[in-house]
């Protein structure tokens, strides 16, 4: 027995993956996680586009430019082509991981820009859009999984 432990469990010798498939591993685990938080993120932004458009009451009116309609299209149509791009590096087309990469970076400076009337959610939802971005732009491309 090996005196690694990962959370209290100890490892046994031979049972870490090869080095060269590591690579792969990370790759694909980095992948997973930016499209399912794509789609996550693409949907709280339908549900607040959604929001804003029928005039629900929790959205404040304080926005950056222009008015609370204008900004609830924009979430909606941002929200729409965040989900099929998640779902899309969920498939593995390369093309997604562009869509994916540009859509969360409108997304993240949109979020910061209403920093000053939704603290936690902006922060939160900023934070997601630089892991997809991050998982994007290191590991997209083609996803090259084999069934």
């Amino acid at each position: 027995m090996s005196s690694q432990t990962f959370w209290g469990y100890k490892r046994r010798e031979g049972t870490a993956p090869p080095s060269e498939l590591q690579g792969e591993i990370d790759r694909h685990s980095w992948l997973d996680l930016a499209g399912i938080l794509l789609l996550l993120v693409g949907f709280f932004n339908i549900i607040d586009g959604i929001a804003a458009i029928s005039d629900a009451k929790y959205l404040s009116s304080h926005v950056l430019f222009s008015n609370l309609h204008a900004w609830g299209w924009f979430f909606l149509i941002i929200g729409i082509v965040q989900v099929f791009a998640g779902w899309a590096v969920m498939k593995g087309a390369g093309w997604a991981a562009i869509v994916g990469i540009i859509t969360a970076f409108v997304n993240a400076l949109s979020q910061f820009s209403s920093t000053r009337t939704f603290v936690f959610w902006s922060l939160t939802i900023l934070a997601a859009d630089v892991l997809v971005i991050y998982g994007l732009a290191r590991y997209g491309g083609e996803r090259g999984r084999t069934s």
